[in-house]
């Protein structure tokens, strides 16, 4: 029998054969659409559990990105403050090289023998050494200190 007639009987009512098979097809089909369901819902719990085991390694790979962003920032922070010292440091020994090439000067102008070229500089006052100092710095080709003299 094809579809889901039923044969009569005189007697009236329907053929039990018939109805047998209907039902038990029935049967199956819920079986069937009942297995389906439990396959699909156990695969939706797997997909939603992989989804959120994802969610969780994202979540903890986020957050130690996060945290060497921080570090990073820290030590950028770090890392300029150094310059900064550093470039301080550098003026400080350049200023320091220079006071020793003009202490220097002095040092080899003051251990200088005092005999014949200058017999009066036994007895120079200091604002004159300074003077002399400051004119042979002069002649060493450092004329940026008088710049503003327009010489």
């Amino acid at each position: 029998m094809g579809g889901d007639f039923f044969r009569t009987v005189r007697f009236g009512g329907f053929n039990k054969e018939d109805v047998m098979r209907y039902v038990e097809r029935l049967e199956g089909r819920v079986q069937d659409r009942m297995q389906e369901s439990r396959q699909l819902r156990t695969r939706l719990e797997e997909e939603t559990r992989l989804r959120e085991e994802e969610q969780t390694r994202a979540a903890a790979q986020l957050d130690v990105l996060q945290n060497k962003l921080e570090t990073l920032q820290e030590l950028r922070g770090e890392l300029e403050a150094f310059r900064r010292e550093l470039t301080g440091a550098r003026e400080l020994v350049a200023e320091l090289e220079h006071e020793n090439i003009q202490l220097r000067k002095r040092m080899a102008l003051l251990e200088q023998p005092r005999s014949g070229d200058l017999p009066e500089q036994e007895g120079l006052p200091l604002e004159q050494l300074t003077f002399r100092l400051f004119l042979e710095d002069l002649e060493d080709g450092d004329a940026s200190d008088l710049a503003f003299l327009n010489i």
